[in-house]
């Protein structure tokens, strides 16, 4: 489906674009930060998306929406019509999550803010400092130097002579782009299939004006 042509000029579109600004942002700091700190995932671990479903705004259903119409249409409409079968072997949890892949999330391109910034960002003390701790999912031993605690921005300087991006500060800058919508969230499973029928009607609107256009002239 040509998803983005259809919705171009949309405040859906607005909104997909500006939170693709932010996720960009998110991994630029997050690429900084990596290799500063040389801390990464195990290979195949997904550990952290175990039994775990985001709750998300808006916005990011619909960026994840027009990710999936675009690039795995026929999984979109699937969600949609109630006939998709998780890949997950368990009840609860992401219904994108898949236990089987040694990749895990079968949507990585277009998933959620907190899939994104998980174990690569920290957060801001009461002092509004800096801090980060390492994933609690990450086995022993972890990479040296670090160990399973909590460290101060000092630390962090003085270990590796930068700072990860803040949790609280990215999930700002993304609940920015729906004024009014923070707090406003819904599982995954139940806002990704509104966000895709909403996109379906819209882009089906625009392109039925732009045949009866076509046909005028």
């Amino acid at each position: 489906m040509r998803i983005y042509d259809l919705l171009e000029g949309t405040l859906e579109y607005d909104q997909i674009c500006r939170l693709d600004t932010v996720y960009k942002q998110i991994a630029s700091e997050q690429d900084e930060w990596k290799s500063s700190c040389s801390f990464t995932c195990p290979d195949g671990c997904g550990t952290c998306c175990e039994h775990f479903e985001p709750d998300v705004t808006e916005a990011e259903a619909l960026y994840l929406a027009a990710w999936m119409l675009y690039n795995q249409e026929e999984t979109a409409f699937a969600i949609v019509e109630g006939t998709f079968v998780p890949a997950r072997e368990y009840e609860d949890g992401c219904i994108l999550f898949d236990a089987h892949s040694p990749y895990h999330c079968t949507v990585y391109g277009g998933r959620c803010l907190i899939c994104r910034i998980f174990g690569f960002t920290g957060d801001r003390g009461k002092d509004g400092n800096k801090r980060w701790k390492p994933c609690k999912f990450h086995p022993e031993p972890l990479p040296k130097p670090l160990e399973r605690r909590q460290y101060t921005q000092d630390e962090l300087v003085s270990l590796f002579g930068a700072l990860p991006p803040a949790m609280g500060d990215l999930m700002s800058q993304a609940e920015a782009i729906m004024p009014g919508a923070q707090g406003s969230t819904e599982p995954l499973r139940i806002a990704l299939k509104h966000a895709i029928e909403k996109l379906v009607m819209i882009a089906g609107f625009h392109n039925d004006n732009n045949n009866d256009n076509n046909n005028a002239a």
